[in-house]
């Protein structure tokens, strides 16, 4: 509000608000954060990602809070119901624009786009999309055209 105590993002909250982790909670939400960015493209499954981190019971408990936290700091982003660290995102949205520039053809179809970044399909559609909201590229038939 005009005097400051309330600040209005995509919360309610007052303006001297700061987020408290304990310990255990910041070491799992960077460990989460390095995991994300580590697999790029091809990002982990969060309950397996869990497990292999060891975090214990009452943070893995926490892990869909941390993704949400991650994502309100603009580190993660959600596809459908994958996971993706933003920096993955910009590159892959910066290679594919620099297709275009290479000369490269201006189109790119599911296959292509699987064997060129080493995806499943799995992965591979909800990019796709991605790339099509972002404006990157556009969907025309069963390929893309890149913008």
């Amino acid at each position: 509000m005009s005097a400051g105590k309330i600040t209005l993002r995509d919360r309610v909250a007052l303006a001297t608000h700061q987020l408290a982790l304990s310990p255990e909670e910041s070491r799992a939400k960077e460990a989460i954060e390095r995991a994300y960015r580590a697999a790029s493209l091809k990002p982990p499954d969060p309950p397996a990602l869990a497990v292999e981190l060891g975090v214990s019971g009452a943070v893995s408990a926490l892990d869909s809070r941390m993704l949400r936290l991650l994502q309100r700091q603009k580190v993660l982003v959600r596809l459908d119901s994958l996971w993706f660290h933003e920096e993955a995102l910009e590159q892959l949205k910066a290679s594919v624009a620099a297709m275009k520039r290479e000369g490269a053809p201006a189109r790119i179809d599911v296959a292509t786009f699987k064997e060129r970044y080493g995806v499943t399909r799995k992965f591979a559609i909800p990019l796709l999309e991605y790339l099509d909201r972002e404006r990157v590229t556009r969907r025309s038939g069963d390929s893309r055209i890149v913008l």
